[in-house]
């Protein structure tokens, strides 16, 4: 077994993995989680998609764990077609904040072969990844990844507390410690309408902070009561 408690792919080679996410604490977190898994090996990790395919011709992986929104300038989608043009092999998971089903249909229309949520649990999200990589090209399996949404025993959802999309959205921009005109950036909104969504996500969380709303997500998502 690995960390994860998920059986490897394989008895031989590790996957080889390249990741491409703007934000550096998010993607040393991911790369330190996989690391865990030896079955699994980040070989590169890049902050923006303008140097994917360069840096595939120099150290090619298997796959590719792609953001789908990474900033100003930046494509991820066009990057991943790009890839997948020069190297038909590999195979692009889009990971992404975005909890829209459009999102995942132009992920997949791009050639990925997989979406999911960055607000995943961490033995789901490797258990993803590994589902994904077992499968032939062009099996794609977007919706068990972006609608299942369980905590990390897998016996109960984690409750949305009728929090809208955008919500959520907000609440997963809030657990990557972004400030609320970051957020806004990341979204495309304004400063303004994050302060609002801010205060609906408190609300209906039952809390008075930023801090006490990202405490009680996490526990519940490992099955824990927040007190």
């Amino acid at each position: 077994m690995t960390g994860s408690g998920v059986p490897p792919i394989t008895g031989g080679q590790p996957i080889r993995l390249g990741i491409v996410d703007d934000h550096p604490v998010f993607r040393l977190g991911l790369k330190r989680t996989l690391e865990h898994e030896t079955d699994l090996k980040v070989l590169w990790e890049l902050g923006t998609a303008t140097q994917v395919v360069q840096t595939m011709r120099k150290s090619p992986v298997d796959l590719i764990l792609m953001d789908l929104n990474l900033g100003p300038g930046e494509d991820s989608l066009a990057a991943t077609r790009a890839v997948l043009q020069g190297h038909p092999r590999v195979k692009v998971i889009v990971i992404s904040a975005i909890l829209e089903p459009e999102a995942a249909s132009a992920a997949k229309a791009a050639g990925a072969s997989g979406y999911i949520p960055k607000d995943l649990a961490v033995p789901e999200t490797v258990a993803a990844i590994k589902t994904i990589m077992a499968k032939r090209r062009g099996d794609i399996a977007f919706a068990d990844f972006f609608s299942t949404r369980t905590p990390g025993n897998g016996n109960r959802p984690v409750s949305d507390h009728g929090l809208t999309r955008r919500e959520q959205e907000v609440v997963v921009e809030l657990r990557r410690g972004r400030s609320n005109r970051e957020i806004a950036a990341r979204l495309g909104v304004s400063t303004a309408t994050v302060n609002k969504h801010v205060q609906h996500v408190l609300k209906k969380l039952h809390v008075t902070s930023r801090g006490q709303a990202i405490a009680r997500l996490h526990a519940e998502a490992a099955g824990r009561p927040y007190t």
